[in-house]
């Protein structure tokens, strides 16, 4: 218990750990995206990915960076645009002159009890806790979309995540009174609609339907939903100007790579406080979660079970047999042991428990054996190939209207 430094690449079994700091550095929305959140398809020509193809989904290296799309019906989201789709060379990167933009950076600390997860949080950059585990709040929907956030939340979740894409936010703000917990008991995690990157205008009305949603008069992270939503210097001076308001406490990112976030450190700008990112067993990004671990910037794992698509699949079902314990227990205590924010979705009560991850610990010879996992898989095959979208293409511009 109590407070301690941690590293965010490697978290020890039973809380045992080295300790590292991290070195200074519309009132409505548009009817057609309503339509579009509530049927989830995907949309556009920056990654129409097929269903049936989503096993097999796109191949790509550890590091995350793409080769090419398999099986996908329509490749016009890659396809002759090669030259959208390359990593900026960092390491020959100097930071800015000015660096009196960015605040002092504090290590980030873990407080609660010696296992990471339910009822530990992170200390973020700025001083803000955040809870080590987390609900998605895609797809939960309706009646059954309430009954697993009031499960989580009397099991002990204190954070969900939602967006006002998904159409969530409302279910959200209702399960919070069912609870019958008070409004700043909950972190919740909301992101920017990707249209509203048009002008300050849809950004602070993107803003106020969250909150409207939420019944809330401020959010406890804000995040750009994804960098192919364009104009992000912009946005993002935006975003930290909102936050300076009190209408967000803190802010973030989402499917953003290295050369996004160190772009937005050579513009001088301040740096994310969180990049919430598809990572798992199968896909680590070990490139990303060191940039992450170099500049403060808190993991958080979307889609922490690669939407359950390597299930079965890999050596992981092996070691949960050996265990007796589920393969997603396993990729989530993995996550917590790594030091990340893992926010699984399941629209089952049971399930929302099971993905808890309680009553266990991975040992160092464990959590080796699932590094030999990571194959760069993507389940996410619209929104994670955006992180390795050029800079040039994203830092002033909307590179397309999908």
């Amino acid at each position: 218990p109590g407070s301690s430094v941690w590293p965010v690449h490697i978290f020890l079994a039973g809380g045992r750990f080295d300790g590292m700091a991290f070195p200074e550095m519309p009132s409505a929305v548009d009817e057609s995206v309503a339509s579009a959140t509530a049927s989830h398809v995907h949309r556009g020509r920056w990654g129409r990915a097929a269903a049936a193809a989503s096993d097999a989904g796109i191949v790509s290296r550890p590091s995350g960076k793409v080769d090419r799309f398999i099986g996908d019906g329509d490749d016009s989201g890659v396809k002759g645009r090669s030259h959208l789709w390359r990593r900026r060379d960092t390491k020959a990167m100097q930071p800015p002159a000015d660096l009196s933009v960015h605040p002092t950076l504090r290590p980030l600390t873990r407080e609660g009890p010696a296992r990471a997860g339910l009822g530990c949080t992170i200390t973020l950059r700025r001083g803000a806790k955040i809870p080590q585990l987390g609900l998605g709040g895609g797809g939960l929907e309706g009646v059954e979309g309430r009954m697993a956030i009031v499960a989580a939340l009397e099991a002990g979740y204190r954070l969900i995540d939602t967006a006002l894409y998904y159409n969530t936010e409302r279910e959200i703000a209702e399960s919070i009174s069912m609870a019958g917990l008070p409004r700043s008991e909950v972190f919740i995690t909301t992101k920017l609609l990707q249209k509203a990157h048009a002008s300050e205008a849809h950004v602070r009305s993107s803003l106020r339907e969250s909150l409207r949603n939420l019944q809330t008069n401020y959010v406890d992270l804000y995040l750009i939903h994804n960098p192919r939503a364009g104009k992000i210097k912009e946005v993002w001076s935006l975003l930290l100007k909102l936050r300076k308001e009190g209408l967000v406490r803190s802010v973030g990112v989402s499917n953003f790579g290295v050369g996004q976030l160190e772009g937005l450190r050579m513009s001088g700008l301040e740096m994310p406080e969180v990049n919430q990112i598809e990572v798992h067993p199968w896909r680590q990004l070990p490139d990303v979660t060191a940039y992450h671990e170099q500049h403060g910037i808190v993991t958080m794992c979307m889609a922490p079970l690669a939407r359950g698509r390597r299930f079965g699949r890999s050596d992981l079902a092996t070691l949960a047999q050996e265990l007796g314990r589920s393969e997603a227990e396993l990729a989530i205590r993995w996550s917590l042991q790594k030091g990340f924010v893992p926010i699984p979705k399941s629209i089952n009560p049971e399930r929302v428990l099971v993905n808890a991850a309680n009553g266990f610990d991975l040992s160092n010879a464990q959590m080796t054996r699932m590094a030999l996992l990571d194959t760069g898989f993507m389940s996410c095959t619209m929104a994670s190939p955006c992180h390795d979208l050029a800079w040039e293409l994203v830092a002033d511009s909307i590179p397309h209207p999908d």
